[in-house]
């Protein structure tokens, strides 16, 4: 299982990346990240 709760990412700049994610992924599941460039996707992934 992969559990975040109120995860938030801010750049040096002051920019919110992410912002207050709450996310829970069961075992064996799948899950995708959908939204335009620059909302955070690739950053959650990071994390």
């Amino acid at each position: 299982m992969i559990r975040l709760e109120n995860v938030s990412k801010r750049f040096a700049s002051g920019s919110n990346a992410v912002l207050n994610l709450t996310l829970e992924i069961p075992d064996g599941q799948t899950c995708v990240l959908i939204g335009p460039s620059g909302c955070g996707k690739t950053t959650t992934l990071r994390m």
